[in-house]
């Protein structure tokens, strides 16, 4: 077991013992103790969930690129992208199970779904792809490696689902403009790819368990110059948007515009979702010496944190542009407000369920490498007898 493994098992620990207490605040008072309203009914959790399973099926594109597309410098780096994708997945669909009103009711979506409803679709394909995960994970400890490959294939088109559909959720609602655009679905797709490899990337070289041999320096290189080319992307869609919404001049999407660049969370846009999720990984990985491992984990720590921020920019601000603007002065109460910032309950259990998801990874890798780790020697003889 690494040593950063071991000093971060107590502190994870105790992280959850605090998280038990927002849970238990949020299982007996419900919804008293959060922070909204009726103004801004979602915060710092359903932001969370939309950037976490974006991580995850961004994670999930590099088991596909190993195992379905056969890029073998992934290797090790796909026995870190399971466990992320499993741990994210789980994390985010936790927090968004406990904003919902009744809990106790994420059966109906089950049994008494609603056909039309892109939400009751999501659900379908989160559970789908969470099975597929499942059934890798069963297939790496089995070793029944010949799984892998249709099990990543048919867990791809789930991730382009689901990575696709979360902009939808947004994208389909007309009472919010800015929302409204199919430019938000391309936008959540590639920034949820850029993301979950970026997260990958930095287990890898932060949680190193084999040598910075070939094979390691092999996937750091393929690794930057996939993020740099989806970094290009994503600047691109970024200029789109902004040419796109200042040609049209349409007052209410402006407006909102303005909200997210100069009002209230201006700094989660322009250190958050540019400096850091797009500029400062960029100047580190453009040039050559962008590879070096230390560099290479601040460069991908800088987009983990940046694309986090860019969900929570495209959530909160727009829910603070009221629909009639003299209804907040109208309506005087705590629940009609237009600005938010999370409770002590949503801060714990938030902090809670994430050591919670970050024990389960630690864990997995651990176990996952353990046995990489005794088939290797195996693994390696029958390559030479093959070249021999």
């Amino acid at each position: 077991m690494l040593k950063i493994t071991k000093a971060l098992l107590p502190l994870l620990v105790v992280l959850m013992v605090l998280g038990l207490f927002g849970a238990w605040d949020r299982l007996i008072h419900g919804e008293k103790n959060l922070n909204l309203g009726s103004y801004l009914p979602w915060g710092l959790w359903v932001g969370s969930y939309i950037y976490l399973v974006g991580f995850s099926g961004g994670a999930f594109l590099v088991l596909f690129l190993h195992y379905a597309l056969g890029i073998r410098s992934l290797r090790r780096a796909s026995l870190y992208a399971l466990p992320l994708a499993l741990s994210t997945l789980g994390y985010g669909l936790m927090l968004v199970l406990a904003d919902l009103g009744h809990m106790e009711r994420f059966w109906k979506l089950y049994l008494q779904p609603n056909p039309t409803s892109i939400l009751a679709w999501m659900v379908w394909v989160y559970t789908a792809y969470n099975l597929v995960l499942v059934a890798m994970l069963y297939a790496l400890v089995g070793g029944k490696n010949r799984w892998l490959k249709p099990l990543s294939v048919v867990g791809f088109l789930l991730v382009i689902t689901f990575g696709g559909g979360e902009g939808a959720l947004l994208g389909v609602l007309g009472a919010k403009p800015y929302w409204n655009s199919g430019l938000l679905l391309i936008r959540f797709l590639f920034t949820a790819f850029l993301s979950g490899v970026a997260l990958v990337a930095f287990t890898t070289v932060f949680f190193r368990h084999w040598p910075a041999d070939n094979e390691h320096r092999d996937a750091l290189g393929f690794l930057r110059y996939f993020l740099l080319t989806v970094l290009g992307i994503i600047s691109l869609v970024e200029f789109a948007e902004f040419f796109v919404i200042h040609y049209a001049a349409v007052p209410a999407v402006l407006e909102a515009r303005r909200l997210v660049i100069f009002g209230t969370y201006w700094w989660v846009f322009w250190f958050g979702q540019i400096l850091l999720g797009l500029v400062v990984p960029a100047a580190i990985l453009a040039p050559s010496w962008g590879t070096r491992p230390f560099l290479f984990g601040i460069a991908t720590a800088s987009i983990v944190i940046g694309n986090a921020a860019s969900k929570q920019s495209v959530v909160l601000p727009i829910l603070t542009a009221p629909d009639l603007h003299t209804l907040p002065k109208a309506f005087v109460q705590q629940r009609f407000s237009l600005v938010y910032y999370p409770s002590l309950t949503e801060w714990l259990f938030w902090l809670g369920v994430g050591a919670a998801a970050a024990l389960v990874f630690l864990i997995l890798i651990e176990t996952l490498i353990y046995l990489q780790v005794r088939k290797e020697p195996a693994v390696i003889a029958a390559a030479s007898g093959r070249s021999g």
